[in-house]
């Protein structure tokens, strides 16, 4: 068996790219099962109403119990996202004999969702699936065991996902000077950032830099920006941040670092500077 040594050095380019990867996927991972999640529950809750049953005694028909779960969804975490994000946990993490805790929670994950997406399979094909050939006691024991192995699965990978998503906050305050993952975020702080949380890209800023400055995203995505000549996003960057300080109310000010003030004159500065490099672009 080949070591990851045998696989030559993580380069810094490609550790940038798993990063961002990891992060992308992860979260929009976590955002396709939680549906998926929600769903389920409610669901249930509507065969416990209408049987007027406890969730676990409840004896649902093999048409119900296929309908609690969405196959093609649950394939398509597994082959989209999760796939992708646990190539690059192995690349990212794995060295000989040790790994970091989200590689593990992410291999977790896909095994578990596997034997989900396994059950779900055996109760189309075996049990609901008229063609099928098994005699009934045979499909009695296929929907024993998925009543059996449904919820254990599913309030497991909840369980695992909030466990991922704990353990990514502290990877993603280690990557807090890589301003490729800074940027990235910003850019897509409108798609899967937004929905990530209820204050968006701030919860990860803060997560990178302190619930006390969070602001210091918005300048080291800018100041990447405008040092690659991007003056478009730059200025864009800076006039987030400012908002965002500008949003703030005085009683939590007093909560940020004192640093706060000197920032917002960096945003000021360099929207000034953005504007004149983007009108002699122009002329040019």
């Amino acid at each position: 068996m080949r070591s990851s040594r045998d696989e030559g050095p993580t380069t810094n380019v490609s550790r940038v790219s798993h990063i961002w990867t990891i992060v992308e996927r992860l979260y929009r991972t976590n955002h396709l099962y939680s549906m998926q999640y929600e769903e389920y529950e409610a669901k249930v809750r509507a065969h416990v109403d209408k049987l007027n049953t406890p969730r676990n005694k409840i004896r649902l028909s093999a048409d119900e119990l296929s309908q609690l779960l969405q196959f093609r969804n649950l394939e398509r975490i597994r082959d989209r996202f999760l796939l992708p994000l646990k190539a690059s946990c192995h690349k990212l993490f794995r060295r000989d004999h040790t790994t970091d805790v989200l590689d593990r929670l992410v291999n977790d994950i896909f095994h578990e969702i596997s034997i989900l997406k396994e059950e779900h399979y055996n109760v189309l094909t075996y049990a609901v699936n008229p063609d099928s050939e098994l005699d009934r006691e045979e499909q009695k024991a296929i929907l024993d065991e998925v009543h059996e192995m449904f919820p254990i699965k599913v309030h497991r990978l909840r369980h695992l996902f909030d466990l991922a998503l704990n353990r990514m906050e502290t990877v993603i305050a280690k990557h807090r000077d890589d301003p490729v993952l800074i940027r990235s975020l910003f850019l897509h702080r409108n798609g899967f950032v937004a929905k990530v949380d209820p204050t968006g890209l701030i919860y990860f800023y803060a997560s990178m830099y302190g619930p006390n400055r969070p602001y210091l995203g918005f300048a080291v995505a800018g100041d990447s920006f405008f040092e690659s000549s991007f003056y478009e996003h730059a200025a864009e960057c800076y006039t987030a941040g400012e908002e965002y300080l500008h949003s703030v109310p005085p009683a939590e000010k007093r909560r940020l670092d004192s640093s706060w003030k000197s920032t917002r004159d960096h945003f000021k500065r360099r929207i000034r500077e953005c504007k004149v490099k983007i009108e002699d672009f122009a002329r040019d």
